[in-house]
């Protein structure tokens, strides 16, 4: 199953836990797509004075930053700052 697939899937089974009104996120690798992620600190405990890093048990990236997939209602609030982000990124690539 190539990444495409394996995201669309996730995405499917999002979709389908909403209608049964379950809400539900799915964090995943920003590389491969994967779920299988795991957290560790510098030192290899959690320390909440550490910077948490995250590393897919898949394809072994290893980062800050991972995808959340949710199925949970966006409100208003939520919905203009997705706005702002995106035009604000939309008007960057117009500049370059």
């Amino acid at each position: 199953m190539g990444d495409d697939e394996n995201l669309e899937s996730k995405i499917k089974l999002l979709e389908e836990l909403a209608r049964d009104g379950i809400t539900l996120d799915i964090k995943i690798c920003p590389q491969c797509k994967a779920t299988g992620l795991r957290t560790m600190d510098v030192v290899g405990l959690y320390s909440p004075l550490s910077p948490v890093r995250v590393v897919c048990k898949k394809c072994g990236w290893v980062g800050r930053a991972v995808i959340d997939l949710t199925n949970r209602r966006i409100d208003e609030l939520d919905e203009q700052v997705l706005e702002d982000i995106l035009s604000g990124l939309s008007e960057d690539a117009q500049d370059k």
